[in-house]
């Protein structure tokens, strides 16, 4: 099994900085190919496609062939099917996590996904799509759609058996909500990621990989007290 769960960070589309650089890298390097087939999955955004001209980019400077799945894919399931067999990396975009699972789950995606997973795919996801391939994540759906003013619990597929933090320290409201949502549920762990940060999970063995020297990544769990530890 080979992941990488990615916090956050821009890549350069609308004038932003290129902040994951080492993080791609390495994961054109976990694949151990010369020319990897690299698969971007924009099913949680409304900006996949110029997100997907600048991603597509740097994978090919890597060295990668690129292609996509997007809304228009999905009406040719074989299409996809025949995508997700032949990658090397699927990389999952960021946006809405519950669209985004929602998506997968009723398209069959999320068993296909699964089925490259356990063939050596490296399996990677940004934001919402990093928390997409664990079993739980803390999520702004709520702040987003007005319904609250927290960060809450959402599902995953539920390929590693964590809560996904992306964004850790960009928002001081997520250290406080993650503790209450724990402590309603002690029995989670959570991996909490900043931007220019992500987690490479090889064979349940995890490593820090960061494009940044100050970003971090910790292990959140709740017993008696909420306790953060870095990784």
């Amino acid at each position: 099994m080979k992941m990488v769960l990615i916090g956050g960070g821009d890549i350069g589309r609308a004038n932003t900085k290129y902040e994951t650089k080492e993080i791609d890298e390495e994961i054109v390097r976990l694949t151990k190919k010369d020319k990897p087939v690299f698969l971007f999955i924009g099913l949680a955004s409304d900006f996949a496609d110029s997100y997907y001209k600048v991603i597509k980019d740097i994978y090919k400077n890597l060295g990668c062939e690129t292609g996509k799945i997007s809304n228009k894919t999905l009406t040719h399931m074989d299409v996809v099917k025949q995508k997700i067999k032949d990658a090397d990396i699927i990389y999952i975009g960021g946006g809405d996590t519950v669209k985004l699972v929602s998506i997968l789950k009723q398209t069959s995606m999320d068993n296909m996904i699964k089925e490259a997973l356990e063939k050596g795919c490296v399996l990677s996801g940004i934001s919402a799509g990093a928390i997409a391939l664990c079993k739980y994540g803390l999520s702004d759906v709520e702040i987003i759609n007005k319904i609250s003013n927290n960060y809450v619990k959402v599902a995953g597929l539920g390929f590693l058996d964590y809560m996904f933090v992306p964004h850790f320290s960009s928002d001081e409201n997520k250290k406080k909500d993650l503790e209450n949502v724990l402590s309603k549920n002690n029995n989670i762990n959570a991996l909490c990621v900043d931007n220019c940060c992500a987690l490479e999970v090889v064979n349940n063995n995890i490593k820090i990989i960061r494009s940044n020297k100050d970003a971090k990544g910790f292990k959140g769990t709740y017993k008696d007290k909420f306790k953060l530890e870095e990784l």
